[in-house]
Formats: C-alpha cells, structure tokens, sequence
C-alpha cells in the first residue's frame, strides 16, 4: 500500500474532523501524520504519527531554531524517506510552505489544500506572500473546496493550471437522518467559533429581530467559544435573547451530532470580518446540519452557496443583512410544512457531492496522478 504523508499542525482540533475525514476513508493509500504539536488522539486515532514533541532536547532544539529562521520544518524529509513516503499532502497553505524544505528533501510532490484564512487572510501579509509564491512554483498541486476559494488564489498568484477543485465530505454513516416537524417551541442551532468571519452576532440579531416581529417560541442552542465571545454576550443582551439562549461551549464532535438531532433549524450566518478573514469553501457544519435533515439559514458568502442549495435545502440572504436573515427565519417558522422537504433535499445534497467515502476515492484519485 502506498504512503502519503500529511502534515498538519496541530493534529487535530477538536473541530478538525473534516480533515480527520480525508484520512480515515482512504483505502489505496496509508496515512502518516507528521506536526509539531499532537491534540485529541483518542478523538482522531492514527496508525502512525510522529510529532516534534517526541524528538530529543537538542533535536526539539534545533527545529525550533531552523523553523524560526527559515520558516521551514527541518526534520520532515528524513521521516518521510523513512517511512517510504510516495507523496506529501499539507494541510493549509502555511503547512504547505514549512514543508517545502521537506520536499526539497525527499523529492516527493506535494499536494497543499487551502481552506479559508490561508488563502485570504494570510495571502495578504507580505511575509506570507513571499512565501506562498515559492510554495506555488514548487508544489504539484492546490487543492479547494469551492470556486471562490479558487479565485483567492488565482489572485494570490497561483497558476490556474495547478488548481483542483476538491470537495470535503461528511461522514453520513455518523449522521442520522430525520426529518423535521412542527413543534411547540423552535430550537436554532448556531454552531461555529466564535470569530468574526462567523457573524454570530447577526444571526442573533436576527433572531431577536424576527421575534418581535411575529412572536413565536423558541430556544437557541449555541456551540462555540473564541475571542468574540464577549461580542457576542453583549449581541445576546442588546437582542432580548439573554433567557433564550443556551451557551454550550466548544463541544466535540459527537456531542455536536446529537445537539443536530435535536435542533430544528441551523443558522450560519458568515461574513468578511474586519481584518479580511472569510470562510475558505464554507463551513462544514452546514453538511453535518443537511446531512442530518435541518433546513439551513445562511448568507451568500464565499462558497456557501454551492453548499447550501438556495430554496430547496436553505434560505440564503446577504451577508451582513440582519433584516433579510429575520425575513429567512420568518419564513421557516411559519412554514413549517418545508422543514421535511428541504431536509431531504439536503441529505440528498450531500450524499451526491460531499459523501466522505466518494470524496476519499476522489482524493485517491487525484494521489494516482502524482505517483
């Protein structure tokens, strides 16, 4: 069986189980992580993981000082020979820079899958830019969830030709489906980090706002924590939803999934935060939300709508508008006939084009070309 080295620091988040998918699903190809720091592995269980944190003092010592002055992992290309690696997948576009030494090294391709902020964000830090165009004329390949992702890059430099367009996909084994009813009392699920990319503060607005229009029941079940925390304690107050709202914290995986089975509709409501941070493809709780039967209410921002069909699986509004989210929200309150409806239409979303089990043989396909 071949190898493939991916390399991802940390691994893995608590949230990190989209990447965690791209691993686990693979048949033809063995993985083997390689990071500087290992998180959660009894959540995301490996068969062969080696972690700076492992290395001897003076080899700790070293990568830590190569890594400062070069902005490259040093030790990488020898683990990947060892291990008879056939090809390099870095996960970020950051990740995808400290490897290049480590493909110098052992003359392996290199894949890099960019996912959101390192393809926004970063690419717009001279540092970073620099870097990324090395990272672009040496790599094979780029991998992106969606066609806006694609043009971030396209305008950071990279060559059109180099650019794959990859979706990720959900585990539908782990996700039940079920569909949607009428019930006494609305619970909204709002799950994310709480950053300003994810406009969390809108969507409570947009609650607060919806409700005062037409009162209605409801709870809003919210999954999260991060440096907005405090924004989003004040948008609570200031939207009357402070006996309304249930703050959970940052949750794994699996308690998420079972926060899923209990909800009736999903709010995702992001946005281009200040500093330029935006969603890379979309966030993959809007596929673990489909895939589970809620009809979703989200914003027209970066590849969310290939995400989320607009009218059949959710109601999308732009991104920034509170007023066209309360109008969204309205409609799905009262009409609570759809939810079945746009459930299916979700689940049948996903299935078709972000199964976790196609989009590893997709993935093992894109490997083939490269080794």
């Amino acid at each position: 069986m071949k190898i493939v080295g991916h390399c991802a620091t940390p691994y893995l988040h608590t949230n990190g189980s989209w990447i965690y998918s791209q691993l686990c699903r693979l048949r033809r190809y063995r993985p083997v992580v390689l990071t500087q720091e290992a998180q959660n592995l009894a959540q995301f269980p490996v068969g062969r993981l080696h972690t700076a944190q492992d290395y001897p003092f003076l080899k700790r010592a070293g990568n830590r000082l190569w890594l400062k002055l070069t902005g490259e992992y040093p030790f990488y290309g020898q683990i990947l020979s060892a291990e008879g690696a056939c090809l390099i997948h870095a996960h970020f576009g950051y990740q995808g820079c400290r490897c290049l030494r480590a493909r110098r090294q052992s003359g392996l391709p290199m894949l890099t899958t960019f996912y959101g902020a390192d393809a926004t964000q970063f690419a717009r830090l001279d540092y970073w830019r620099r870097f990324y165009q090395r990272l672009f004329a040496e790599g094979e390949a780029f991998l992106v969830e969606g066609n806006a992702l694609a043009r971030c890059l396209e305008e950071a430099g990279c060559p059109p030709a180099k650019i794959r367009l990859h979706h990720l996909g959900v585990d539908l084994e782990r996700i039940p489906f079920g569909e949607r009813v009428r019930a006494e009392r609305v619970r909204f699920l709002i799950c994310a980090p709480f950053r300003e990319k994810k406009g969390i503060p809108d969507a409570l607005r947009a609650i607060g706002l919806a409700w005062r229009r037409r009162p209605f029941a409801f709870e809003v079940v919210l999954i999260g924590d991060g440096p907005e925390r405090l924004n989003i304690l004040t948008a609570i107050r200031e939207a009357g939803l402070e006996d309304r709202v249930v703050l959970r914290g940052s949750l794994p995986y699996s308690e998420v999934l079972a926060e899923l089975g209990r909800c009736h509709l999903l709010l995702q409501t992001s946005r281009r935060a200040a500093n330029g941070d935006t969603e890379g493809g979309g966030p993959v709780i809007l596929l673990d939300a489909q895939a589970a039967g809620l009809p979703v209410v989200a914003t027209h921002h970066a590849d969310i709508p290939e995400y989320v069909r607009d009218g059949e699986s959710g109601l999308l509004a732009a991104e920034g508008d509170v007023e066209g989210v309360a109008d969204c929200i309205l409609q799905l309150v009262e009409a609570p006939e759809r939810w079945a409806g746009m459930g299916r239409a979700g689940r049948r979303h996903v299935e078709e084009h972000y199964n976790a089990a196609t989009q590893a043989a997709r993935l093992e396909e894109i490997y083939d070309e490269f080794t």
